[in-house]
């Protein structure tokens, strides 16, 4: 059978909830999408679309990174598998659902800033162990000291470097590194 992937922006009508499935724990939430559009004969007025409501399933690192980063009202951008499912109701017609099983997802930042905190600087919250130290060894980017490894004379500064501004021309080494000396 053929998958459907979609993006979906909107906002979330209500704070992440982790449950706990047969493979582990998950995280659920719902996302209200309308559009904005002018209204006919009426310049410089707007209305809403109706809503259109989807239910994100997130699993895994990522389901325990939006259980903690995502709150009600957040704006988000969801990418990931669609699917639509029917149910039926004791009264009256059967029900239907929009789900999303995300692959990706984030802050829509047209609304606002947020801020990046990697996985092993944060302690576990649900189902398993600390990450642990960054398995590269280049450790926290925000805390640990790093050097730039001088490029020998000759080497083309990046371009798009303001006049007079320092360039970051080398990758990036932790200070202890024998490649950095």
């Amino acid at each position: 059978m053929y998958e459907t992937h979609v993006t979906v922006q909107g906002r979330l009508v209500a704070d992440p909830v982790v449950r706990q499935g047969r493979a582990g724990p998950f995280t659920v939430f719902r996302v209200a999408q309308s559009e904005r559009r002018p209204v006919r004969g009426e310049p410089g007025r707007w209305e809403d679309s109706e809503a259109s409501y989807y239910d994100v399933k997130v699993f895994r690192a990522m389901g325990e990174n939006a259980a903690r980063s995502l709150r009600k009202g957040h704006p988000v951008v969801v990418n990931g598998k669609l699917s639509v499912r029917y149910y039926p109701r004791d009264e009256g017609p059967s029900g239907t659902a929009v789900e999303l099983e995300a692959y990706s997802l984030g802050h829509d930042l047209r609304w606002g800033c947020t801020s990046y905190t990697r996985n092993g600087d944060l302690a576990p919250s649900f189902g398993g162990d600390s990450p642990g130290p960054d398995p590269l060894g280049f450790g926290d980017p925000e805390h640990d000291p790093y050097v730039v490894r001088e490029e020998p004379a000759g080497v083309a500064v990046a371009s798009g470097a303001a006049e007079g501004a320092e360039a970051d021309t080398g990758p990036l080494l932790r200070p202890d590194d024998e490649r950095a000396a």
